[in-house]
């Protein structure tokens, strides 16, 4: 075993208990017993014992004892000791569930002495997108230790509270905070959860609240914090505070006891954005995790540790002289730059970038060290920092002191170069990614390599939209008219807000062009000019009626001089989990709910070359047609033998056309619905062409796609005579044949 940061933790651990003998009496010994065989008995044991002394309050030697779990080594030995005990396999699964935010929650052990709870938590990447955690306040002091990845704690106060029924009569309240008042938020407070007569949980409508933003900390692999009753948090994995970041988060979470506080609350509360449409929610109970589904998911974890494990011992190994982990976090910054995980790949594509970005950090660390600059003024927003301080802590942990440090290892480029080199040469001669790891335990590609961020920040988004829409999905909600054809809903601007705030996070200088509420830069595009085209709820009807064919629409275009060029495009489909994408000239992808990520392609079933519309399956949207030429269109394909199909949808019908829908299509929709989908609909390998024509005065679009050539080119014959037979002059036509 070559690598073992945790041994100054364990130890720490052991004294700072040795040194409160007297009131934790007995725990030193079962500390011993943990870290020398570390299993779930030995686990819960130490714990028990802890808790018999705990006092409410006394947040250091609860985390101090939750920190003995920071560790990947001890939890690695933890889970192989359940997985050989079937009785504890199947009391664990018994209590555990997969919780709708998108974690595992598994619950080792639950102690109705003392009432604690001893808890595993792993987020596998890109569920947890699943659903972002509400703001809430726990009945609970609670800790957590970092097993793998990432996690920030985002804490508010409740300076505030007006009850609205007897539900809760009062929560201790902070006092406001001098110059946070601008922090501070008005929400709807709602019980987490209550018991109904009939044993049903309730989410219960408790009053109106206002918080105040307290602080945000990120914590990484080893790390432990601990949460007094009183704060109200969140908390975000790296997988969405760091889309770049492949690693994924695991924590041990230690659960206190129930608790009241100052003024009498004994209930769990989540906070809302504004008011549901139901104060008294019917809540849905999760089922519990079939035994064999948790034997499964410990031992992936347990393989992920494993794997993590023997990279770490490669990272530390003596035979590369000196280690190689300055390396690693000079790659992390790349990351964050270039908002992409292919690190390896950026560093050889772009040296020169990658060198300035670089020597930019190496100038900070050094400024740090000679203390030009204070710590203080680093920026806890910016990303960065993390690994600025990861390289400053190791520059303070150094024998020889830090300024030695910065001459063995200050060169970020050359240590780059020293990982580049041995992870091409000794672990994979064609890998992308920064680590390893970022390859098996993220199962789809990690968006990033050429496109360096478009369809990755576009994917982020679309997983927010996935989010609020599953939300909000058959709630009540109100249908705004906005005109004669078209409605939408308050979740329309929610979502569009929503994806314009990540959008604009990854590119602020880019324009933003939503259907709900337009392009706030009314200047001229120049050339080059790049937006971001959203449709927040494609099919807001189907989503109002409670049918699943909605979706969200993102796309990225370019601004030739002329017009705008579409250059990525993402679809997603709240209600699958699915998500399609395509970047120009890369092909068009899918990835699964499941994360499973395969090339999507076109799919024609048998076409007769004398009748190729004959018992294809067409989709039918052409509203801006006029109704004669609507009618005509419908007979023709329905004589023909064709079966037709709407579902409600646009970007949704050309995003099917990637091998999940019909074999073609005949489309009169706005930009925002048809341009994402139209690129990966063209990706996969469809015939399209986008017809301009004029009728009844006005100028409009019509896109027709063909899985197949003989299948497009029957449609738009057939379109070009309708429009032509009732009046209309088709004005321009642009074919896109497959590449």
């Amino acid at each position: 075993m070559s690598f073992d940061p945790q041994l100054p933790v364990r130890a720490a651990v052991h004294d700072y208990f040795a040194a409160r003998g007297e009131r934790f009496p007995d725990l030193t010994r079962h500390i011993e017993v943990f870290f020398a065989d570390p299993t779930l008995n030995s686990g819960r044991a130490m714990l028990r014992t802890y808790f018999r002394n705990h006092k409410v309050g006394d947040i250091a030697a609860l985390r101090t004892i939750t920190a003995s779990f920071a560790d990947k080594r001890v939890v690695r030995a933890i889970v192989t000791s359940i997985l050989n005990d079937e009785a504890a396999l199947a009391d664990i699964a018994a209590r555990s569930y997969p919780h709708p935010i998108g974690f595992d929650k598994l619950v080792l052990d639950d102690d109705k002495v003392s009432g604690f709870k001893f808890r595993l938590h792993v987020y596998w990447r890109g569920a947890n997108f699943a659903m972002l955690e509400r703001l809430h306040l726990h009945r609970f002091e609670m800790a957590s230790a970092i097993v793998t990845g990432e996690l920030t704690n985002h804490t508010w106060r409740v300076v505030g509270f007006d009850p609205a029924n007897d539900l809760l009569k009062g929560i201790d309240l902070a006092s406001a905070s001098e110059g946070q008042s601008q922090t501070q938020r008005n929400m709807p407070a709602y019980a987490g959860y209550l018991r109904d007569a009939n044993g049903q949980l309730r989410k219960a409508y408790l009053g109106n609240a206002v918080l105040e933003r307290g602080v945000s900390s990120t914590f990484t692999s080893g790390d432990a914090y601990a949460q007094i009753l009183e704060d109200a948090h969140f908390v975000e994995t790296n997988a969405e505070t760091g889309f770049a970041n492949g690693d994924f988060c695991s924590t041990v979470y230690i659960h206190g006891p129930s608790l009241l506080d100052k003024a009498g609350r004994a209930l769990p509360v989540l906070f809302e954005e504004k008011l549901l449409a139901d104060d008294n929610q019917l809540i849905s109970t999760i089922p519990a995790i079939p035994v064999d589904a948790l034997r499964e998911c410990l031992v992936r974890y347990r393989n992920t540790l494993d794997e993590i494990l023997k990279f770490y011992d490669w990272l530390y190994h003596p035979k590369h002289g000196r280690n190689l982990s300055v390396g690693m976090i000079a790659g992390y910054l790349l990351c964050e730059h270039f908002k992409t995980p292919h690190a390896i790949d950026a560093f050889e594509r772009r040296y020169d970038d990658c060198k300035a970005v670089l020597e930019k950090h190496e100038t900070a660390v050094r400024d740090l060290i000679e203390g030009r600059i204070e710590r203080t003024q680093l920026s806890d927003d910016d990303r960065n920092t993390r690994y600025v301080r990861l390289l400053i802590a190791k520059a303070a942990a150094h024998p020889k002191g830090p300024r030695e440090w910065a001459n063995d290892y200050g060169s970020l480029t050359k240590e780059m170069w020293r990982y580049f080199g041995a992870i091409r040469g000794e672990v994979n001669p064609r890998i992308t990614v920064l680590k390893p790891i970022w390859d098996g335990v993220v199962k789809r590609k990690l968006p990033g390599g050429m496109h360096y961020g478009h369809v990755g920040a576009m994917i982020e988004a679309a997983f927010e939209a996935n989010a609020i829409a599953m939300k909000h999905f058959e709630t009540h909600l109100v249908a705004t008219f906005k005109d004669e054809h078209n409605i939408a809903s308050i979740v329309d601007d929610e979502i569009e807000a929503r994806i314009k705030d990540v959008l604009k996070g990854h590119f602020p200088a880019y324009r933003f062009y939503g259907e709900e509420h337009g392009d706030a830069n009314l200047a001229p595009p120049c050339a080059g000019a790049l937006r971001f085209l959203v449709d927040p709820l494609d099919g807001t009807r189907n989503f109002l009626c409670r049918r699943q064919e909605f979706c969200t629409a993102i796309a990225c275009q370019e601004w030739n001089g002329f017009t705008w060029v579409t250059t990525d495009g993402v679809v997603a489909h709240p209600a699958s989990g699915r998500i399609f994408w395509a970047e120009r000239g890369q092909g068009a992808f899918v990835i699964e709910r499941s994360d499973l990520e395969h090339r999507a392609t076109v799919f024609a079933t048998g076409i007769d070359d004398t009748h190729p519309l004959k018992h294809q399956l067409i989709d039918y949207s052409a509203r801006g047609l006029d109704l004669d030429a609507q009618t005509e269109v419908f007979r023709e394909l329905a004589v023909g033998g064709t079966a037709i199909r709407n579902s409600g949808s646009v970007a949704m019908i050309l995003a099917h056309m990637a091998g999940r829908g019909g074999s073609g299509a005949i489309i009169t929709a706005k930009e925002h619905d048809v341009e994402a989908g139209r690129l990966i609909a063209h990706e996969a390998g469809a015939w399209i062409t986008q017809l301009a024509f004029a009728s009844g005065g006005e100028e409009r679009t019509c896109t027709v796609v063909g899985v197949d050539a003989r299948i497009h080119d029957a449609l738009l014959r057939l379109v070009r005579w309708q429009i032509a037979k009732h009046g209309g002059e088709v004005l321009d036509e642009t074919l896109s044949p497959p590449a």
